[in-house]
């Protein structure tokens, strides 16, 4: 099987086998080491990327679902800042220590953002509760996610 899409604005295209996931695709065969490999099972959200703007677990998705789509990983070039002022908010808040489960949790956080809602500290919460953070203790990532959320529609 042949599946095509964008990852990071660049085309790709590769052979797959009909179960692959995505997850599988992007590390072992396109050596997108940004991407985590958790637990494999959706619950912890390290895996997490976007597709056509919507996060979503690699490790549950088929590869051959993606087909034409437009896939983000942190390291997606974004002329508006917004990772860079996320991943800037989160070094400033501590909100990123070992970095294991950063890159599922930026892609989140800028899918969420994106959105242009402000939210409460509970919503953020609630809205990032598919990710496990084991060293952080989520304090300071809703301290980052909110304070982006404040400075971002000053900024784009």
């Amino acid at each position: 099987m042949h599946v095509q899409f964008r990852l990071n604005d660049e085309p790709v295209e590769s052979h797959i086998a009909g179960h692959e996931t995505l997850l599988a695709v992007l590390r072992d065969k396109l050596g997108v080491t940004e991407v985590k490999y958790g637990c494999g099972e959706g619950a912890c959200g390290a895996c997490v990327v976007l597709v056509d703007g919507k996060p979503l677990a690699s490790c549950l998705t088929l590869c051959a679902s993606v087909e034409n789509a437009d896939i983000m990983t942190v390291k997606a070039p974004d002329p508006s800042g917004l990772w860079a002022l996320l991943q800037d908010r989160f070094a400033a808040h501590e909100a990123a220590q070992c970095g294991f489960c950063s890159p599922g949790l930026l892609a989140s956080c800028f899918a969420l953002i994106q959105r242009g809602e402000k939210l409460t500290r509970q919503q953020i919460r609630e809205a990032l509760s598919g990710h496990i953070c084991r060293c952080t203790g989520y304090h300071h990532i809703v301290d980052a996610v909110e304070e982006v959320m404040t400075l971002w529609p000053v900024m784009s």
